[in-house]
C-alpha cells in the first residue's frame, strides 16, 4: 500500500528455467507436426500457456528441420528458439536371396520421399565382423547385389533411408535385421 506502506499479499514468481518441446524428432508420415511446449520454473512447476506464445515454422510435414519460437509474457520475459526434425520412415519390405554362388541379393520397397538408402551387411548380428556399408544415392533404386562373398557364409543385413535437405542429411531408423546363408 502506498499510503500505509504495508503489504497485503505477497506472491513469489519463480523464473522460467527450462523451455522444451514435447518431441524433437518425428518420423515422416505426410502429416504436419506440432510439438507442444513445456516450460518449467526454477522450482520445477509448469508455467501456464497463458504466459507465453508459440510460433511454428510453416509446412512442418516434410523431412527436415523446423523452428519453433517461444515468447514469454505476463509475469515472465524473454524468448527462446527451439528446433525439431522429421526423418525418413523406416525402410520396409527388406528381402534377401542368394541368386548365385557367393552372391547376396538385397531388395526393399521403394520410397519416393527419400533421397537414397544405406545398406549395411556383416557376418554377425552385432555388425562388428566383416561390416560393409553400401550407399544407394537414388530413391528409384530398390535392389542391390553383393558379389565375392564367403561361400556358405551367413550374412546379416539392415537398411535405412536418408534425405539431404539444405546441406544436412537426415537418416531414418534402421529396419529389422534380416539374415541369410548364401550359396
Amino acid at each position: 500500500c502506498s499510503v500505509c506502506k504495508g503489504t497485503a499479499d505477497k506472491t513469489t514468481i519463480y523464473a522460467a528455467k527450462t523451455v522444451k518441446l514435447s518431441t524433437t524428432k518425428y518420423t515422416y508420415n505426410g502429416k504436419a507436426k506440432k510439438p507442444s511446449v513445456v516450460i518449467k520454473t526454477s522450482k520445477g512447476k509448469t508455467v501456464s500457456s497463458k504466459y507465453y506464445t508459440v510460433t511454428y515454422a510453416s509446412g512442418r510435414k516434410n523431412i527436415g528441420k523446423y523452428k519453433v519460437t517461444v515468447k514469454l509474457g505476463g509475469n515472465y520475459s524473454g524468448s527462446k528458439t527451439l528446433y525439431f526434425t522429421i526423418v525418413p520412415k523406416t525402410v520396409s519390405g527388406l528381402k534377401l536371396s542368394s541368386p548365385a554362388k557367393k552372391q547376396l541379393s538385397i531388395k526393399w520397397t521403394k520410397d519416393s520421399k527419400v533421397g537414397g538408402y544405406q545398406i549395411v551387411y556383416a557376418t554377425n548380428s552385432k555388425f562388428t565382423k566383416g561390416k560393409k556399408t553400401i550407399t544407394v544415392k537414388s530413391y528409384k533404386t530398390y535392389k542391390q547385389t553383393v558379389k565375392s562373398l564367403k561361400s556358405k557364409g551367413t550374412y546379416y543385413v539392415k537398411a535405412r533411408a536418408f534425405k539431404k535437405v539444405s546441406g544436412t542429411t537426415y537418416y531414418g531408423a534402421y529396419c529389422a535385421t534380416k539374415k541369410l546363408k548364401i550359396k
